[in-house]
């Protein structure tokens, strides 16, 4: 109830999707335009995008569009919530075998029910897909291991069924699933059942899966997972990814996106230590076989084996260190050992509690990007899509002072909510080949990072054109709260004679080429 009640007010403070989802909203509405027939392509900011993505949680979305009074919006907002808040029911059951006690795991479940990091990016508008995926790659691998451990040819059958889920829901989680099953493999499956089981699991995913990726393969080649797997990374993978890597392992890969003091992964790394016994150590290895291999979500997936050992710390290292006598001060008394582990819990608790529920953006977490599209800047957005051309080409400027490209929800939902092109928009590149994503994101960077801190800004902006050759005759800067660095942007364009001011409203403001394209009004 902790870990449904935190995710559920954070979804519901909000009137739309939390931060990101505007090109998975419109690819489930094209779905059910479709009348549920795979599209070929996505419509989303013209960019010729394969619709290559794992469909599942598309389909979901747009199923329940058509037959419940749920807008399509609503379901972006409610299946996130209900696939994060299932997700903790799936620890206890992945948990359960590797916790010596019930009070291990019921500390293990406080703190991944708490840990900003195990919800944080699947309740966003774009968890509609992670979400999914995360709790479908979660009850594989307790599926797995309970088949390695028990033998059953059951257990076979449904961890086939959770992989191919996994796989037609998110196919970013399907190698954490599948590299965790192998870890599991060789610690539990090593004996003439499981490696049957294994071939048997593999195949029959691959199966179950093939009418999605069958057809993508028809339609498109390998070429968009091709693409897409170069967005990813592990240390394995080319220097920039192999860096960002070991500088996490450096720093212990902790990730946990707690504000403050992370009191969880500082927990988990004593836990660690505890743990490196022959009956636990795969907890530590799995840990950082999930930060090793996986660079770009890892620290989502290593919540699972972060919140075990930060329990296993918790109650066999520091419960009994507070019940250990004072000896030789008289300050301890039998009531106070018996009450300080009860109040250091309930204050621990309480802490984690309020820091998974932090997002101002002056604390330096993460939790800032929990916030969504306002209704003032969504309506800027509509009146660019009903009063200026259907051509216009738009750079939207941010300032990404929010985080990167990943974290700019306006530059993603623009394209769907204004109708217009957006020329620095990075979202679902990473499915194109030669590397249009990663030229794109550098274009993105040059242009939020690099011309929003210039002056002037105009000037920067024109040279930026000219090195990259996308044009533009439209500037949207929104005016989002306590981002004041588009207060700047707006005075320069106004005061520079190649722009006009098109538009000025509570939302955003739209200036168009003084000698160009005008808008009607």
């Amino acid at each position: 109830m902790l870990g449904i009640g935190i995710r559920a007010w954070l979804v519901a403070s909000r009137d739309f999707p939390l931060n990101d989802g505007g090109m998975f909203y419109l690819m489930a509405d094209e779905i059910g335009r479709a009348h549920f027939r795979l599209p070929m392509f996505t419509a989303y900011n013209a960019a010729n995008i394969p619709f290559a993505y794992s469909p599942l949680s598309f389909y979901l979305a747009a199923g329940l569009a058509a037959v419940t009074p749920l807008s399509l919006v609503d379901t972006f907002r409610l299946i996130p919530l209900v696939c994060t808040s299932l997700t903790v029911w799936a620890f206890v059951l992945l948990a359960r075998p590797f916790l010596p006690s019930r009070a291990t795991l019921v500390a293990a479940v406080v703190a991944f029910a708490t840990v900003p990091r195990s919800f944080m990016w699947l309740i966003m508008g774009g968890g509609l897909s992670r979400s999914l995926g995360f709790l479908f790659a979660m009850l594989a691998i307790h599926q797995a291991h309970l088949m390695y451990t028990r033998r059953k040819r059951g257990d076979v059958a449904l961890t086939t069924l959770w992989c191919a889920l996994t796989l037609v829901s998110h196919l970013g989680t399907a190698p954490f699933a599948a590299f965790s099953i192998a870890l599991f493999f060789l610690f539990y499956g090593r004996h003439r059942f499981g490696v049957v089981a294994s071939l048997i699991v593999i195949a029959g995913a691959l199966a179950l899966s093939a009418p999605w990726w069958g057809l993508i393969l028809a339609r498109h080649g390998i070429g968009p997972f091709l693409a897409a797997n170069a967005t990813g990374g592990s240390i394995f993978s080319d220097n920039g990814t192999r860096t960002q890597v070991l500088s996490e392992l450096a720093h212990f890969g902790v990730g946990t996106a707690e504000p403050l003091f992370p009191i969880i992964g500082t927990l988990a790394l004593l836990g660690v230590i505890v743990s490196l016994t022959p009956q636990r150590v795969i907890l530590p290895l799995w840990w950082l076989e999930i930060v090793t291999l996986d660079a770009r979500a890892g620290s989502t997936y290593s919540t699972i084996p972060v919140s075990m050992l930060a329990a296993i710390a918790f109650t066999e290292v520091l419960i009994p260190l507070l019940r250990r006598p004072w000896e030789g001060n008289g300050l301890r008394t039998p009531s106070v050992q018996r009450w300080m582990p009860v109040a250091v819990s309930v204050v621990v608790a309480g802490y984690c509690t309020l820091s998974a529920v932090m997002r101002d953006p002056g604390v330096a977490t993460e939790g800032r990007y929990l916030n969504s599209l306002g209704p003032l800047e969504r309506g800027a957005m509509e009146w660019v899509a009903r009063s200026t051309p259907s051509d216009a080409r738009f750079l939207v400027v941010t300032g990404s002072v929010t985080g990167g490209w990943y974290a700019d929800r306006t530059q993603e939902w623009f394209p769907v909510l204004a109708r217009r092109k957006s020329v620095a928009t990075p979202q679902g590149l990473e499915w194109l080949p030669g590397r249009v994503f990663e030229r794109m994101e550098e274009k993105y960077d040059d242009v939020q990072l690099g011309c929003v801190r210039q002056d002037p800004l105009p000037s920067c902006l024109e040279r930026w054109s000219g090195q990259t050759g996308i044009t533009f005759d439209h500037i949207y800067i929104p005016k989002i709260p306590r981002q004041p660095c588009c207060t700047g942007i707006r005075e320069s364009l106004a005061s520079d004679s190649t722009w006009r001011e098109l538009y000025d409203g509570p939302g955003a403001a739209v200036f168009v080429r003084a000698t160009g394209v005008v808008a009607s009004r």
